[in-house]
């Protein structure tokens, strides 16, 4: 078992979801979520108070990283609680809804006390483990870095990996609320690509852009200390 600061890592693009989707039902609004405590503690119930607002009783189900995203741009999800900034492409049916809920990064994190800069990624000598929507969240093709990319399906794998010593690199998304929990872990850490982190909606729902986005900003507003 991981340490437990380690779960929070597992923010975006974490898991692959065991649930099996068949057609989507009109009458039900589902909404994607990775199953992690601070999503289920903030983001989850901060949309949810949103949806409400508009008049809306969303069905939340567990979905994972690559293969919720999936089932967003194909219509058997509605919506999904968070999600990077780059999730939304011209060539997707997947809208942002602004504001902003947060913003975060893709991290390179060193173990072991090995050089620790963004230099490490063009290196190729380099071997880094990341999750599978890695060049995706860096805008970048396989081609266009030197280093040696190893993709994983499960995040929960790639930090084995890098506690266990098979990596002295990695890169993973992250919220930027765990810089403390780097350290204590011994983990160095760089920020690569920044990104904001919204809630997403299929496009034929674009008609509640404006009313969720008024929802959403409220509730971020009522949230701050």
């Amino acid at each position: 078992m991981l340490p437990v600061p380690f779960s929070v890592f597992s923010l975006f693009f974490a898991l692959f979801s065991t649930n099996s989707y068949g057609a989507h039902e009109d009458k039900k609004y589902i909404i994607g979520y990775i199953n992690h405590p601070r999503v289920n503690a903030f983001y989850k119930p901060l949309i949810q108070r949103a949806y409400k607002d508009i008049g809306i009783t969303p069905i939340f189900e567990e979905v994972g990283g690559e293969r919720g995203l999936r089932l967003l741009n194909q219509g058997m999800t509605d919506a999904d609680v968070i999600r990077y900034d780059v999730a939304s492409q011209q060539d997707n049916n997947i809208l942002i809804v602004e504001p902003a809920l947060s913003h975060g990064a893709s991290y390179l994190l060193c173990m072991r006390k090995v050089k620790c800069d963004k230099s490490i990624i063009d290196d190729p000598n380099s071997a880094i483990a990341a999750t599978t929507r890695f060049f995706d969240n860096m805008k970048a093709k396989p081609s266009e870095l030197a280093a040696n990319i190893f993709e994983f399906d499960d995040f929960h794998h790639v930090i084995s990996l890098l506690l266990n010593g098979r990596f002295n690199y990695a890169i993973l998304p992250s919220d930027n609320s765990e810089h403390e929990e780097f350290k204590r872990a011994g983990i160095e850490y760089v920020p690569l690509v920044e990104h904001a982190l919204v809630h997403v909606i299929h496009k034929k729902h674009e008609h509640l852009l404006d009313k969720l986005s008024q929802a959403i900003a409220k509730q971020l507003n009522e949230a701050k200390p």
